[in-house]
């Protein structure tokens, strides 16, 4: 309260985890997954200065985002709000949706974003929520550090910790993380906040702590500055029972105390502590239209059989929309959209266009039956009549809205009832059958991604997300790559792109996976050695093609031989080239420096080792030696 004896004000956080999801009108984003895909880092940095303006029109200086975990483990439930499995994708659109949030664009405000959840949460050994990681230090040290150390020096104002346990040690009672290498290590001063209830979960959950009274002071001792348990009101009563009692030192929450003060002080609580009427808009057009041209970037044509895409609203014929979410502003958001597990219906989204709605802009010859929702049979049968007259069939297929454990899965599959769905329309269709996925995560289609004539994965784009989609089907080039190992196999899960040379893995599609309506040729890359472990490497890249396109360049770094088994490749840095015409070409530099080169050692320290090495691109490679 502004009013209590010292004048300190309160500090309320939301999460605003794809736009300011919970803020009436706001513009809401793809999910960080679709983000990933644009391999654009301006997206996330417009993303988070948007989403800050948005939150902080509602009276709360803080908001919980981003996500910063590895989307390793595709069962996991939360995988679609993050950028994937690369630690470089991770660290640079994390660090730029921090720059863009904390930051300015042409708005006046003062914003906290949250680096979370930290750390090693999104790779649970079960694929379940809130459960067992099982990360070796050299492995957590390689991957799912680099992302946090990104955002704090992008200077991060608070960090959410990890609600379940690496390697038996629960994040929120593990001074090694929390202290050691967080404050030590990672030089990070700001917050570091529990995620809900997690200090008393040390008690009755992860039975570490035999009391109540002991799970707070493991977590102090730990290095927990803020108890986030809006319902319940014992950690302070706890706390003070500890200091009292000499378990814990004053000067041990002063520590605390001063993080929280100067936290509510950068947000600007000090100076105003109520929102002020005078704001700038919420969801105004421009604002939707970012959303909406994120959507753009991140939609990723994964087939493309004898060229089907692009339709052309002159020939394209009798069309018909079918699927759970052809039609559903609600499925193709996915959750943190109004409510936690999902909008309940579509009239809660003030504004959007579905995939039905984007392709009328195309053509009046479309018809929408759904066939099916995401578990079972509608009006089926009239789907299936429809589909035999129709020229083009699209299908969109999708999984429920869900957030944290509601979304547990014991099958990565897409559920039966739709893969029998694209079965039984390929059976009937006389013309093209297109497939558009609406996904929080790569759900297996191996029984039937053959049968399309094209493919196109659309992740969750938030209620701006059809016109994007409808654009794309009739001439938009996509430009959206995988952000992740798309997997073929239940047996075969969790591979990353960056396994090492004794492993095997036999993916559907492989991470940076993405075609186009063009063809990009590269050429001429060369490697130059500027200093010690500093390389030059330089590529063009000339579009072939008849269509003006964009394209991201990936650049990946192998170690031949070191003294701990190396990756057979790693992303190392990455850019986009916008609107490459037709017959001409792109000169592409990157500079390497040591840190590129660095892996963590026998010592688990980072160690630079002399030998063999090679850049890639495409389908391009060079080595040299150091």
């Amino acid at each position: 309260q502004y009013n209590n004896p010292h004048q300190i004000p309160m500090i309320y956080g939301l999460d605003s985890v794809h736009g300011a999801n919970y803020v009436i009108g706001a513009a809401i984003f793809p999910h960080n997954i679709g983000i990933a895909a644009t391999f654009n880092p301006n997206i996330p940095y417009i993303e988070g200065a948007i989403t800050a303006k948005d939150t902080e029109v509602s009276g709360m200086p803080w908001m919980f985002s981003p996500v910063l975990g590895l989307g390793k483990q595709p069962l996991w439930p939360r995988f679609y709000e993050t950028f994937g499995e690369d630690p470089h994708v991770g660290s640079v659109m994390g660090s730029q949706f921090v720059l863009g949030a904390q930051g300015s664009l042409s708005y006046n405000y003062h914003l906290a974003a949250t680096a979370k959840h930290y750390l090693g949460y999104s790779d649970p050994k079960s694929g379940k929520d809130r459960t067992p990681a099982w990360i070796p230090d050299r492995m957590l040290y390689r991957y799912f550090v680099p992302s946090f150390k990104a955002a704090i020096d992008a200077g991060v104002k608070t960090i959410m910790i990890n609600s379940g346990e690496i390697n038996g040690i629960p994040v929120h009672a593990s001074r090694q993380y929390l202290t050691d290498l967080l404050r030590n290590e990672l030089n990070f001063t700001g917050v570091a906040v529990t995620d809900w209830q997690d200090i008393e979960k040390l008690n009755f959950y992860h039975h570490v702590a035999a009391t109540p009274e002991d799970a707070v002071r493991i977590a102090i001792e730990a290095g927990v500055d803020m108890s986030m348990v809006p319902s319940d009101y014992s950690f302070p009563t706890l706390l003070l029972q500890l200091v009292k009692a000499n378990v814990i030192s004053e000067e041990r929450i002063d520590k605390s105390v001063l993080r929280i003060l100067e936290l509510k002080n950068n947000t600007g609580l000090f100076a105003k502590p109520f929102p002020s009427p005078n704001h700038p808009p919420v969801g105004s057009v421009s604002d939707r239209e970012q959303a909406r041209e994120a959507a753009a970037q991140s939609i990723t044509l994964l087939r493309n059989q004898d060229n089907t895409l692009p339709l052309s609203y002159l020939t394209v014929g009798q069309v018909l929309v079918t699927g759970p979410a052809g039609n559903s502003l609600t499925l193709q958001s996915g959750g943190w959209s109004i409510h936690w597990q999902g909008a309940h219906s579509d009239s809660e989204f003030p504004y959007g266009s579905t995939l039905y709605q984007g392709l009328q802009s195309y053509t009046r010859n479309v018809n929408y039956v759904q066939g099916c929702d995401v578990f079972s049979k509608t009006n089926y049968q009239q789907a299936l009549i429809e589909a035999a007259r129709a020229d083009v069939v699209i299908v969109a297929l999708a999984e429920n809205p869900e957030s944290e454990g509601t979304g547990d899965i014991n099958d990565l599959s897409l559920p039966t009832v739709q893969l029998e769905f694209v079965k039984d329309l390929k059976a009937v269709s006389k013309g093209k059958l297109i497939v558009i996925l609406y996904e929080a995560r790569p759900r297996l289609i191996t029984p039937i991604w053959n049968l399309t004539d094209a493919l196109l994965l659309a992740y969750l784009p938030g209620p701006e997300g059809g016109q994007p989609v409808a654009d794309i089907l009739f001439g938009r080039s996509p430009s959206g790559r995988l952000p992740y190992t798309y997997p073929a196999y239940p047996g075969d899960l969790g591979v990353s792109y960056y396994h090492k040379y004794s492993d095997t893995t036999s993916p559907l599609f492989e991470f940076g996976h993405g075609l186009s309506y063009t063809t990009f040729q590269y050429d001429n890359l060369s490697v130059n050695k500027i200093g010690p472990y500093n390389v030059r490497v330089s590529l063009t890249v000339r579009n072939n093609g008849t269509r003006v396109s964009s394209h991201s360049v990936l650049l990946y770094l192998s170690q031949m031989y070191a003294s701990v088994t190396p990756e057979v490749k790693l992303l190392k840095k990455f850019v986009r080239i916008d609107n490459l015409s037709p017959g001409t070409s792109a000169s592409v530099i990157f500079t390497l420096a040591p840190e590129d080169f660095y892996f963590i050692g026998i010592d688990n320290k980072p160690t630079l080792e002399g030998g063999q090495y090679s850049v890639s691109a495409g389908t391009l490679s060079a080595s040299f030696t150091f």
